[in-house]
């Protein structure tokens, strides 16, 4: 199915990232790409990935990955993680997005939806995504900023399952948004809060127990393709 339409744009559109906008994790491609320059160590790829099959099934305690991630970059400036994160982007996250997602969020802007990113993935790490796709706001995990550099989480649930419904919702509460009007766009069974609380929830590429609840809740299914990755891309950006 292709991406849905609206009859009336939406108050706002809630958009997960990782297996809704793209087909990978984001953190994972940063991760990969601060391996390859030294900056973090092997360690934290591998469990990373054991991390991320755990989120396939919505068994991610995130809030443990979240802490032994920090540990692994506290000392690096955060100029120098954002300045990863761009070229993180431009090679390895934009030639992974879903084909028509750009021009489908493209539609939804220019009828006037502001866009939102709600991500568990730190905000730096998505910062050019967001720049990129001409979001209004982006949610994540806050951090404390200590001296150039990323010194603890802020205040606050991670955003990540509940997490990302209380920070939607606090974002609405603040701008008299009726959550009721809005939609929320997600791929994860952990994400099944925030798709039950919006007026019109789209799920892209759900496993077996999200699908299961789509079809009950009657949600927009869209199974965009992935995209063709015709280049090799270099180990060092």
């Amino acid at each position: 199915m292709t991406w849905p339409s609206f009859d009336a744009p939406p108050a706002v559109a809630f958009l997960d990232v990782d297996g809704t906008l793209l087909a990978e994790t984001t953190s994972y491609l940063y991760g990969k790409l601060l391996r390859r320059r030294g900056m973090i160590d092997q360690s934290l790829l591998f469990r990373a990935a054991l991390h991320g099959f755990r989120h396939k099934f919505g068994r991610l305690d995130y809030g443990r990955l979240l802490d032994y991630g920090l540990q692994l970059i506290r000392e690096i400036p955060l100029v120098e993680l954002e300045r990863a994160a761009y070229e993180n982007f431009k090679h390895h996250v934009k030639p992974r997005l879903y084909e028509g997602v750009v021009e489908h969020l493209n539609h939804l802007r220019y009828s006037g939806t502001p866009l939102v990113l709600v991500s568990s993935s730190p905000a730096p790490v998505i910062a050019p995504l967001s720049i990129y796709l001409g979001c209004t706001d982006m949610l994540t995990t806050p951090f404390r900023v200590e001296q150039g550099r990323i010194a603890g989480i802020g205040p606050g649930p991670p955003c990540y399952g509940e997490g990302k419904l209380h920070w939607a919702e606090r974002w609405a509460e603040e701008r008299g948004i009726d959550m009721d009007l809005a939609v929320a766009y997600a791929d994860n069974w952990s994400d099944r809060a925030l798709l039950q609380r919006v007026g019109r929830a789209v799920v892209v590429r759900p496993g077996r127990k999200l699908r299961k609840l789509a079809l009950q809740q009657d949600w927009t299914i869209v199974t965009p393709r992935r995209p063709r990755l015709d280049r090799q891309f270099p180990s060092e950006d």
